[in-house]
C-alpha cells in the first residue's frame, strides 16, 4: 500500500530518543565534568579534573569498566589493572606505567585527592580494550565497552539483517556533537527507527522533535549528525524527513537509497514497517510483533 503523510504522523508521537545522551543529567553551560559509561553515567563523591590534558577520576569510576580487574594496594600506593592475563600497573606520583614488563609514559600520574586515588581515565579505560571520546560541547567523557562485546560483534556479522540490525542498536553510544532542546513525547509513545537499505551499520533514531544518525565504528555507535525540527512542511536535506530543521549539529548523512522504517508501538508491543522511496513516498508493508530495539527481517527488502 502507498500512502504520503505518513511520516509527519510518525514523527509527532515518538518517544524521544534520538538525543541518545546518557541517563542523567548533564548541562552544556555547567562546568562539571561528566563520565559516561556505556551510557551511565558514573557518580562520585570527588568530581573529575582534567590536568596535562588528562582527565583524572576516581578509581572507583575506572572499576566500573567493564573487561578487567583494577586493584588499589594501599601499602604499595599501587593501581594494578589485569586482563586477558596482562598485568598494568600504576604507583601514586609516577608518571610512568608497566604494562608487563614494559614501562609507558603517562601524561599524568595518579594521586590521592580527598581521601580517593585518582588515575587518568583514557589510560585506564584503553587498556581495557574501551573507546573514549571527549566531548568539548558537553564536556562528557564516553568510554564504551560492553559487558557482551564479542557476542555483540558476533551478531553484529550476522547474514540476518534483523540481528545485526538489532545488535547495531545494542551497542554504547557515543557523541562528540552539542545538546539540543529536544521536546519528548509522552512515556509509551512509538519509537522510530529508519535503515538505508541492506545496510545494518548506518541508522537514525527518531522522537519528539529530533532525529540524529549514527555509524557503527568498531565496538560503539557515533552519533554523526543530530536535529530539531518543526511541523512546517519543508525539505530537510532527507528525503524521509518533509520538516523543516530548527537547529543541527554534524555533517548530514547523504542518502539515497531507499529506507528500511520501523514504528515500533511499545504500549501494543508491535510495529509498522515498510520503506520510503527516493521521492518520498511511503510504503506500509504491515504490522508485526516486536521488542524494543529487536527487528526482524522484511522480505521485500533487497526486492526493489
Amino acid at each position: 500500500m502507498l500512502k504520503r503523510g505518513f511520516i509527519g504522523c510518525l514523527i509527532a508521537s515518538l518517544l524521544i530518543a534520538g538525543s541518545a545522551l546518557p541517563t542523567g543529567t548533564a548541562s552544556a553551560a555547567s562546568s562539571a565534568i561528566k563520565i559516561s559509561i556505556n551510557g551511565l553515567y558514573a557518580n562520585t563523591d570527588v568530581a573529575p579534573y582534567i590536568t596535562k590534558g588528562t582527565t583524572m577520576v576516581p578509581l572507583q569510576v575506572a572499576q566500573q569498566i567493564p573487561g578487567s580487574s583494577v586493584q588499589w594496594n594501599n601499602a604499595s600506593k599501587t593501581v594494578t589493572l589485569t586482563r586477558d592475563g596482562k598485568t598494568i600497573t600504576l604507583v601514586a606520583g609516577q608518571k610512568t606505567a608497566k604494562v608487563g614488563n614494559k614501562e609507558v609514559k603517562l601524561e599524568a600520574a595518579s594521586t590521592l585527592k580527598q581521601g580517593r586515588v585518582m588515575v587518568p581515565l583514557r589510560f585506564i579505560a584503553e587498556s581495557t580494550g574501551a573507546y573514549v571520546l571527549w566531548n568539548p560541547k558537553q564536556r562528557i567523557v564516553f568510554v564504551a565497552k560492553s559487558s557482551e562485546e564479542e557476542e555483540l560483534k558476533e551478531q553484529f556479522a550476522s547474514s540476518s539483517l534483523s540481528e545485526a540490525r538489532s545488535a547495531a542498536l545494542k551497542f554504547p553510544m557515543v557523541s562528540s556533537l552539542k545538546a539540543l532542546d529536544i521536546t519528548p513525547s509522552e512515556v509509551g509513545g512509538n519509537q522510530g527507527y529508519y535503515f538505508p537499505e541492506g545496510k545494518a551499520d548506518q541508522f537514525f533514531l527518531t522522537g519528539g522533535n529530533s532525529i540524529s544518525y549514527y555509524e557503527v565504528v568498531g565496538n560503539h555507535s557515533e552519533k554523526k549528525w543530530t536535529a530539531t525540527f518543526d511541523s512546517v512542511k519543508a525539505s530537510s536535506g532527507l528525503f524521509f524527513l518533509p520538516l523543516k530543521i530548527t537547529n543541527q549539529d554534524g555533517e548530514l548523512p547523504k542518502i539515497t537509497s531507499r529506507v528500511v522504517f520501523f514504528e515500533f508501538m511499545g504500549h501494543v508491543g508491535e510495529a509498522k514497517y515498510g520503506f520510503v522511496e527516493p521521492n518520498g513516498e511511503v510504503k506500509t508493508l504491515g504490522t508485526k510483533e516486536m521488542n524494543l530495539n529487536q527487528f526482524f527481517d522484511i522480505p521485500e527488502e533487497g526486492k526493489s
